[in-house]
């Protein structure tokens, strides 16, 4: 089992129509993507195109790399988080991969974003 719990220092996000990838022999058609990265480990949420199979979540330690498949409609809630929360972490799961996620530090209620 391999667990990687990971501060997130930068990401990257892009959209588009209907990208493709072959992943895991699934042929998916992605709108768009945020990667997350850390000192030397890598989070991507893939949203997809309403027609377009999801894969299930995955994580690779030797690639350093984990990934989930969201509706491209889930998007924004996403992107909320990695531009307006801070710290973020991400969290990756090797033996419970639908466990990946991004994840805030404990915050005081009522507090704002500065």
């Amino acid at each position: 089992m391999a667990i990687q719990n990971f501060p997130i220092n930068y990401y990257k996000t892009s959209v588009g129509f209907k990208g493709s990838a072959t992943l895991s022999g699934i042929h998916i058609q992605i709108q768009g993507y945020i990667t997350c990265y850390g000192k030397d480990h890598r989070f991507i949420m893939y949203f997809l195109h309403p027609d377009s199979p999801v894969p299930a979540p995955i994580y690779n330690p030797k690639t350093k790399a984990g990934a989930i498949f969201l509706p491209f409609k889930e998007m924004p809630v996403y992107l909320d988080i990695v531009r307006n929360e801070k710290p973020i972490y991400a969290y990756l799961n090797s033996d419970k991969p639908e466990w990946n996620s991004i994840k805030t530090a404990n915050e005081p209620v009522g507090e704002e974003e500065h």
